[in-house]
């Protein structure tokens, strides 16, 4: 029998998450957990004990029974980044793409020459696109791919974290396709060492930041007020050095993928008392009756990954 599930796997450098989920909109036979890897195995994104990494996902697929040949790989966060650029209005849409390639390293600086890029079209102006271009090292990319060739299953897209998480935020079932996006709302995703955060116009990220956290600083609340901190400071930069003071972030989202705090936790300190912005913690209850909202937090990702949706990252 054809097996119509796709294996939707994210990784850091402290674990690797996944679930493996029947294609479309059904949540039912779910497979999913994490696995912690060891330090070294990962390090910034990059692969660097990889016959032990493949060792681990051999064990971990037999241990679970993984049967998917698909695979859809969220790529790690410290691998890709995005950044606005302006394409002359001259060029057709379908010729954005050759025009980035034709200015890399000429008037489009990008810290190595071999990548894998993407790209969308935010606001068409008088004389110019803007347009949010994706980019990641494109042999860093083909390490994860080597993993899975490996076990006989086929990568067959890419995603990325603050995509995939806004479509988890929004989620809604296929006969709502009217649903509303909102303006400058500020995504902020929390792991044990590590925290990112990204502002989005509608469905297109503007701004992204990602920040690895001295073990000192782990302690207590010092984390949060840290993160707390950062958010203002971003905020502030948003309204002021991008937008001159005529538009600021109307909300903060907290994704809680840590062990440290509780969701309880994360609200009363961002949302009852730090906080000076509106802010909210991500509640999977309130997304939609037909996911499973007992899965792992630590899976939220992977889900996200495996939702339907049109515009992704190849």
């Amino acid at each position: 029998m054809f097996n119509r599930s796709t294996l939707n796997i994210f990784f850091t450098d402290r674990e690797v998450s996944f679930i493996e989920k029947p294609d479309g909109y059904t949540m039912k036979k779910l497979k999913y957990s994490s696995v912690e890897l060891e330090p070294g195995i990962i390090e910034n994104g990059v692969i660097y004990r990889e016959e032990r990494l493949l060792k681990i996902l051999k064990d971990t697929f037999k241990l679970f029974k993984i049967r998917a040949r698909k695979v859809s790989l969220v790529v790690h966060e410290e691998l890709f980044t995005f950044r606005k650029i302006e394409v002359p209005i001259i060029y057709k849409p379908n010729e954005i793409g050759d025009y980035i390639k034709q200015q890399m390293q000429k008037m489009i600086m990008v810290p190595f020459d071999d990548m894998k890029m993407d790209y969308v079209i935010h606001r068409k102006n008088e004389d110019h696109y803007e347009v949010i271009m994706f980019y990641a090292p494109k042999s860093e990319l083909k390490s994860y791919i080597s993993l899975f060739y490996n076990m006989n299953l086929q990568v067959i897209r890419t995603d990325i974290p603050p995509l995939a998480l806004h479509r988890l935020y929004y989620f809604r079932k296929e006969e709502e396709p009217d649903l509303e996006f909102s303006n400058d709302i500020m995504f902020v995703t929390v792991f044990d060492t590590t925290y990112s955060l990204y502002i989005f116009d509608e469905e297109i990220p503007l701004f992204s930041l990602v920040q690895n956290v001295q073990q000192k600083i782990l302690e207590d609340e010092k984390y949060l007020e840290l993160i707390d901190s950062e958010i203002s400071k971003i905020a502030n930069y948003y309204k002021y050095n991008i937008h001159g003071g005529e538009r600021e972030i109307q909300k903060v989202v907290i994704f809680n993928m840590t062990s440290k705090y509780s969701d309880e936790g994360l609200h009363e300190y961002f949302v009852e008392e730090a906080s000076l912005l509106k802010s909210e913690i991500f509640d999977m209850k309130n997304v939609s009756k037909i996911v499973d909202t007992l899965i792992d937090r630590d899976c939220y990702i992977p889900l996200a990954s495996s939702l339907i949706y049109q515009k992704r990252w190849y």
